[in-house]
């Protein structure tokens, strides 16, 4: 078994939901100065995917800055991103096969976006969201533009503070030494360099570790720090400002 890697810091735990409350509050206030202030849209799809819980709706403010700036914001499909029946996660193995479920539908979504504009989306994933991104990219990158994540955890899941709570709530007995973390880790490594790769991470997440936020060193992946609580990512004022300047970059 590998060394845990480092969790986030407690204060920045406790402290999520305020800090995540004010960042809404900044955008809000921000917003039609945020949307004049940054590159504007080319018109191509971005199919922003949402983190683990929730669905298309809960990116609402998101896709509203994407429409806003001049990007096509179709709706992902996924009502609810929760694991449940068949694929209810109790160990490590469970989460990859969810993972990957999640995965085929996003691929599937993805080829009826290009078919039907003759585009390639641009993926923008929060969370668990950036992991299906990073995924369905590898999976087909010659309908990819490009791909932004927003605090994702792409290593050892124990690196996020929800870990021991996750096993918790799923009522989890399987010892932790007997779970299989391989297919997990997997995919924070690339197939392909065919398609950008845009990492936001932030050392205030107070959900995913900073050492896993990150994947490998690769001349296609550009690594980007901002100050953003965890629940803040898709309501953050900078982090939509470093989204449209990704996405301009990638045009």
């Amino acid at each position: 078994m590998s060394i845990v890697p480092q969790r986030p810091q407690l204060h920045h735990t406790l402290t999520e939901l305020p800090r995540a409350s004010f960042e809404a509050a900044r955008l809000a206030v921000e917003f039609r100065k945020l949307v004049a202030g940054v590159p504007q849209g080319d018109g191509r799809p971005v199919l922003v995917l949402p983190s683990y819980g929730l669905g298309d709706y809960g990116m609402t403010p998101l896709r509203s800055f994407l429409g806003q700036i001049g990007y096509e914001t179709p709706l992902s499909g996924i009502d609810l991103n929760l694991d449940r029946g068949d694929l209810r996660i109790r160990r490590i193995e469970d989460a990859a096969r969810f993972r990957s479920s999640q995965v085929e539908g996003v691929v599937a979504r993805i080829e009826e976006i290009h078919s039907g504009t003759g585009k390639k989306p641009s993926l923008v994933g929060w969370s668990m969201g950036g992991l299906f991104a990073l995924d369905a990219s590898q999976l087909v990158p010659s309908l990819v533009s490009d791909v932004i994540t927003l605090g994702s955890p792409f290593g050892d899941p124990r690196g996020t503070a929800m870990w021991n709570f996750m096993r918790w709530l799923s009522g989890s007995e399987v010892p932790v030494d007997q779970q299989d973390f391989t297919p997990w880790l997997n995919g924070a490594s690339l197939k392909t360099a065919a398609v950008p790769v845009t990492v936001l991470y932030s050392e205030m997440d107070g959900i995913v570790g900073t050492e896993i936020a990150r994947i490998c060193d690769h001349h296609a992946v550009r690594h980007q720090l901002v100050t953003s609580s965890h629940l803040g990512f898709a309501a953050n004022p900078d982090t939509f400002r470093e989204i449209a300047g990704a996405l301009a970059s990638n045009a």
